[in-house]
C-alpha cells in the first residue's frame, strides 16, 4: 500500500529522524499498568502496591530501604511505612522498616520522620566490600538483629554500586557471607538506564566508583540467586523469588523476558558511523546526571579535513577538492611575511608579483584570499576552538562577566544588540551574532580604541578554559596584527607600482599604538533558519562596509552562516539585490597552512581614491538543522586600524587629517544619514 504522506527528503541537507511506527515488544498488560506515584519517581509506588496485593498476606511485613534520602524524596517505601489515607492523615502501617542514609542532613529528617513509627534509621554509607563493617549484611546484623531473613521488600538506590550491594545481601559476594545472607521476597534495585539491554556491564566492586550496572547484569545476578524479573520502571528493576512467581504472579506476568518488561532505550545514546569516518549520535544527547550536552564534534576520531571513504574511486586523492581549490587560489604572502634580511632580485620580483596579484584581486571585488602569513595552523585552530568554547559552549554568565560600557570596542556584545546596517546609514533588524572584542591597551593614549580589555575571570569560569581562552586569543591577535601589517604593505606597494595615485598612508609597521580590534563572532541556528518564520532567510548580519583599513577574517567549518558580497563591484553603484557567496576557507587546519579572507575597509578605499573599493557584504543563514553538531559557526575578524595620530591625505580633496579624525568623521556621516532617513 502506498503511503500518501511520504515525500522525497530535501536533497540539500541531511535527513535524520525517527522511523514511523517503530514496534516495541514491551508489554503494558502486567504490573506496569498499576504504576503510580505518591512519593516514588517513575510509578514504583503503584507497582509495589500491586505486588503485595498478589503475594501472600502476613500480619507484619518488613522492608529495608538502602539510600533512603529523607524518607520522602523519591521514596519507594514512604507509602508503606508512613501511609496516607484519603485525607492525607497518617495511618497505622502493617509495615516495619530499616532505613539507611549516608548524608547526615538528610538522615536528620529521616530519623525525625520514622522515630515515632518504630522504624530503625541508620546513618551509614553502605560499603560494597563484603569484609567491611559497613557492608549491608554487617549493618543489618548489627542494627536490625530481629529482621527476618525472609523479609518482604528490599529497595536499593546507592547510585552506582547497587549490583555489589545486592550481591552482598544475597550472600554471593564472598563464601563467608553466604551463611548469613537474606532472601527478601521482592527486590527493587536501580540499574543504569543508558546501557543497552543486550549489554552485560558490571562496574568494579569499589565504594568510590559510580558507574552503575546494566539491567542484563542484574538479571544474571538475580537468576543465579533464585529470583526472576517481573517488571521495570525507568530506573528500577523488580525481582521476585522464583517460587513466589510460579505460584502467585505467573498469570499477571506471563513473559518475564527483558524485551517484554523493558521499554526501548529512551535514555540510551547510540553511536553510528558514516562512510567517511564521521561519528554520529542517536537517542539521548545529554549527560543525564551532569546535565551537559553530548556534542558530536567532541567525539570525532578523525579530523574533518581528513575524513574520506578509504575505498572511494579516487583512492583518497583530492579528498577535499573545494579546500584544495581555495588554497590554490589564495595569494601567497610569504614574500612579505617571511623574515628575510637580504633583498635579492628574486625577493624583489616575488614581492612585485605578490603585490600586483593582491591588488588585482582586491580591485575586482574588494575581497582576496591569502596564505603564507607565517601564522601556524595550530594557533588558528586554538583561536577558533577558544572562540567556540567562549561563544557557544560556556554559560551565558561567563560571557556577561565581560560586558563593558563601550561594547562596540571592548568585551562581550550579546546577540541581537547591534546593527551593522547603521555603518552605512541604514535601518534594519539587529544582527543575530554574538561578539567579543579585544584590542591594544595603552594607559597613555586618550583614544577610546586603547581602553582596557575585559576578560572572563576564574570566578565565573574554570581556570583551564579561562586560561586557554585568554592565551589563545592574545597570541592570535598579536600574530595576525603583524601579518596584517605585511598585507597592508603589499597593498601599498601594489598601488604605488601600478597607479599614479600613490597611497599616502603611513604603514603601521608593527607600532604598539595601532588601533586594530579583534572581534570574535559566533553564529548559531535561530529563527532566521526556520522555514515559515517571519524572519526566514533574512541576513544574520545586515549589509555593511567595514570602517577601517582592511579586515582579516578566519572561519571554522560551521554550517549555519555564510559570507556574501554584493555583485558587480566594479560598478559605481552596485545593485544590492544581487549577491555572490564568498568561497570561504575553513578550519580546522592542523598542520596545514591557514587561509584568510581579506577585504578592503572604507578608510583604505578613500585613501586610494576608490581604486580599491570597500565592498558591501553581509552574513546570511545557510540551510542546516538545529541538532547538527557542526551547525554553529565561529569567525575571528581583525579590523585593522592605524595609530590615532597617523597622517592621512585624501586624494580627491587633498584634505589632510589624522586617522582618529577620519574615523570619527566617517561614523558621524553614517549617523547623520540614518537620522535624516528616520526623519523623512
Amino acid at each position: 500500500m502506498e503511503d500518501s504522506s511520504w515525500s522525497l527528503p530535501d536533497p540539500q541537507t541531511t535527513t535524520i529522524r525517527c522511523r514511523k511506527d517503530c514496534r516495541s515488544l514491551r508489554r503494558r498488560d502486567g504490573l506496569i499498568k498499576y504504576a503510580s506515584n505518591n512519593t516514588s519517581q517513575n510509578g514504583e509506588d503503584g507497582v509495589i502496591k500491586r505486588l503485595f496485593e498478589l503475594l501472600p498476606y502476613s500480619k507484619k511485613r518488613y522492608c529495608v530501604d538502602v539510600g533512603a534520602w529523607d524518607g520522602v524524596h523519591l521514596s519507594n517505601t514512604y507509602s508503606l511505612l508512613v501511609g496516607f489515607n484519603e485525607n492525607k492523615h497518617h495511618t497505622q502501617s502493617e509495615w516495619s522498616g530499616v532505613l539507611i542514609e549516608a548524608d547526615q542532613q538528610r538522615f536528620k529528617e529521616l530519623k525525625k520522620l520514622h522515630d515515632g513509627l518504630g522504624n530503625i534509621s541508620v546513618c551509614a554509607e553502605v560499603s560494597c566490600d563484603p569484609c567491611s563493617p559497613l557492608s549491608l549484611l554487617s549493618i543489618l546484623k548489627r542494627d536490625a538483629p530481629d529482621l527476618p531473613h525472609n523479609f518482604d521488600l528490599l529497595s536499593i538506590d546507592v547510585d552506582g554500586m547497587d549490583y555489589w550491594v545486592m550481591a552482598n545481601i544475597l550472600g554471593l559476594s564472598s563464601p563467608e557471607s553466604s551463611t548469613d545472607s537474606y532472601r527478601p521476597n521482592v527486590i527493587c534495585v536501580e540499574f543504569n538506564p543508558t546501557m543497552p539491554t543486550d549489554l552485560v556491564y558490571v562496574q568494579p566492586r569499589s565504594d568510590t566508583i559510580r558507574h552503575g550496572s546494566s539491567l542484563s547484569a542484574f538479571v544474571e545476578l538475580a537468576t543465579a540467586s533464585g529470583y526472576i524479573l517481573v517488571e521495570t520502571t525507568l530506573f528500577n528493576a523488580f525481582f521476585v523469588k522464583i517460587e513466589l512467581y510460579e505460584e502467585f504472579l505467573k498469570d499477571e506476568v506471563p513473559d518475564t523476558s527483558i524485551e517484554a518488561l523493558q521499554s526501548p532505550l529512551s535514555m540510551g545514546t547510540q553511536l553510528y558511523q558514516l562512510y567517511d569516518g564521521t561519528l554520529k549520535l542517536w537517542g539521548c544527547k545529554r549527560m543525564l546526571w551532569h546535565r551537559l550536552p553530548i556534542e558530536e564534534k567532541k567525539i570525532q576520531m578523525i579530523p574533518l579535513n581528513q575524513r574520506q571513504f578509504p575505498f572511494s574511486p579516487s583512492n583518497g586523492e583530492n579528498r577535499n577538492e573545494e579546500a584544495n581549490d581555495i588554497r590554490r587560489d589564495a595569494i601567497d604572502m610569504s614574500p612579505y611575511c617571511k623574515k628575510c634580511s637580504v633583498n635579492s632580485e628574486d625577493s624583489i620580483n616575488s614581492k612585485l608579483h605578490c603585490a600586483a596579484k593582491l591588488n588585482s584581486m582586491l580591485r575586482e571585488d574588494g575581497f582576496a584570499l591569502v596564505r603564507g602569513t607565517g601564522i601556524s595552523g595550530n594557533l588558528c585552530d586554538n583561536a577558533l576552538k577558544a572562540t567556540n568554547i567562549f561563544l557557544h559552549e560556556a554559560d551565558e554568565s561567563v560571557r556577561r562577566s565581560c560586558l563593558t560600557k563601550d561594547r562596540a570596542r571592548r568585551g562581550y556584545s550579546p546577540i541581537a544588540t547591534e546593527n551593522f546596517a547603521s555603518l552605512v546609514g541604514e535601518e534594519g533588524p539587529n544582527d543575530l551574532v554574538k561578539k567579543f572584542r579585544v584590542g591594544q591597551e595603552s594607559e597613555s593614549s586618550a583614544s577610546s580604541l586603547h581602553q582596557p580589555n575585559a576578560w572572563p575571570s576564574s570566578e565565573v569560569w574554570n581556570d583551564e578554559d579561562a586560561s586557554f581562552f585568554i592565551s589563545s586569543i592574545e597570541e592570535y591577535f598579536e600574530q595576525t596584527r603583524m601579518a596584517a601589517d605585511c598585507i597592508l604593505t603589499a597593498i601599498c606597494d601594489g598601488i604605488t607600482n601600478n597607479s599614479d595615485n600613490n597611497c599616502s598612508i603611513d604603514v603601521p609597521n608593527q607600532s604598539s599604538n595601532h588601533t586594530s580590534i579583534l572581534t570574535l563572532l559566533g553564529y548559531q541556528y535561530g529563527s532566521r533558519h526556520k522555514k515559515g518564520s517571519k524572519g526566514y532567510m533574512r541576513p544574520l548580519v545586515a549589509a555593511h562596509t567595514d570602517v577601517g583599513i582592511i579586515t582579516v577574517l578566519l572561519y571554522d567549518n560551521g554550517k549555519c552562516a555564510t559570507l556574501q558580497r554584493v555583485a558587480n563591484t566594479s560598478e559605481a553603484d552596485p545593485k544590492t539585490d544581487e549577491w555572490v557567496n564568498i568561497n570561504l576557507p575553513a578550519g580546522p587546519y592542523y598542520n596545514d597552512e591557514p587561509v584568510f579572507v581579506v577585504n578592503v575597509g572604507d578608510c583604505l578605499s578613500e585613501l586610494t581614491g576608490g581604486t580599491l573599493r570597500s565592498t558591501l557584504h553581509r552574513v546570511m543563514p545557510q540551510t542546516c538543522k538545529k541538532d547538527d553538531s557542526d551547525a554553529a559557526r565561529s569567525c575571528l575578524a581583525l579590523f585593522v586600524g592605524l595609530e590615532p595620530s597617523a597622517s592621512l591625505t585624501l586624494p580627491h580633496s587633498g584634505e589632510h587629517m589624522t586617522y582618529e579624525e577620519w574615523r570619527r568623521g566617517r561614523i558621524a556621516r553614517a549617523t547623520a544619514v540614518l537620522k535624516s532617513k528616520k526623519a523623512e
